[in-house]
């Protein structure tokens, strides 16, 4: 098991799913469990979350790009799951 604190390294990032679950995504912005939630919650999360039932997700793509991560930069040129891909003629040259 990863501790929640612990950061969030490239390759982790180039083999996540299309939607994070709040504690992922708020580790990644460095938040804690409690925060996440709260700042749901409260609608301040820093990037756009739904609600899907009765959890939230929170799209990989606004995480990454809050972040400031291209996709280029990401191993194979994007997560290949997430949506965070680099246009196809790029990949193809």
């Amino acid at each position: 098991m990863v501790k929640e604190k612990a950061p969030v390294t490239l390759g982790e990032v180039a083999s996540l799913p299309l939607v994070l679950d709040p504690v992922t995504a708020g580790r990644m912005l460095g938040f804690g469990r409690t925060t996440a939630y709260r700042l749901l919650r409260e609608g301040a999360f820093p990037v756009p979350a739904r609600r899907a039932g009765r959890v939230w997700v929170v799209p990989t793509a606004g995480v990454l790009a809050h972040l400031g991560i291209e996709p280029a930069a990401l191993p194979h040129g994007g997560c290949g799951r997430c949506g965070a891909r680099t246009d196809q003629k790029e990949t193809e040259s």
